[in-house]
């Protein structure tokens, strides 16, 4: 091989490496990954056999809220994005639910789980007006909670809740090349633990094995 073809092609890999090291890099996720990652909602009809119907939410909705999510937080990297993905299918049981119901809470809720601390400051960002009247007519009463918590139960805001958080309450995680890498289970499981100080067992990373493979193969 010539010098100067083998330094064009050391010019190439050195050009790549940047972005194999940081991880892919996308815009928006499509059906057919959420289904595979999720493939317990991918039938329009999941929803009707479960316990709370009104409250699930089935991908094909799911998909179209998750992707309002990335553009609005800008949270683009598959591996941020897989964890997300992978912590709200464990909270909510694949969609299933969108408020506390074991011990029931008062105030916790989105596809995400954020305890009502948080709900109100979610709140408060994307409805700030209605929140604050809902704050100052209930005060701090379990009832004031739930409806603070109502605000944000919609598509969008419910999956969006999880991307609020990572970009605003956890952002040492967010655009970071050390933190929740493309494909990496410890960072994950960091995230779980040290980011959103949730416990961890098992059935965490079995979802997240399942939704990291939808995404990376």
């Amino acid at each position: 091989m010539k010098l100067s073809a083998f330094s064009g092609i050391m010019v190439g890999i050195a050009s790549i490496l940047p972005a194999l090291c940081a991880g892919a890099s996308v815009s928006a996720i499509t059906l057919e990954q959420l289904n595979q990652a999720v493939p317990s909602r991918a039938s329009d009809g999941s929803c009707a056999a479960v316990s709370t119907p009104s409250e699930c939410t089935t991908n094909s909705h799911a998909v179209t809220a998750i992707n309002h999510a990335i553009t609005k937080y800008g949270v683009t990297s598959t591996g941020e994005i897989a964890a997300l993905i992978a912590l709200m299918a464990y909270e909510s049981a694949d969609w299933q639910y969108n408020i506390n119901h074991y011990p029931g809470r008062p105030g916790q809720g989105t596809k995400a789980m954020l305890m009502y601390d948080f709900i109100e400051k979610y709140a408060q960002q994307v409805h700030q007006s209605e929140t604050t009247r809902v704050l100052i007519s209930g005060g701090g009463s379990d009832a004031a909670k739930n409806s603070v918590r109502e605000l944000v139960l919609d598509d969008d805001d419910s999956f969006g809740a999880a991307f609020w958080y990572l970009t605003t309450q956890a952002p040492a995680y967010h655009n970071n090349p050390a933190k929740l890498r493309t494909g990496n289970a410890d960072d994950f499981k960091e995230y779980i633990v040290s980011g959103v100080n949730a416990g961890w067992d098992d059935k965490r990373m079995s979802i997240w094995n399942q939704v990291n493979s939808a995404f990376h193969g």
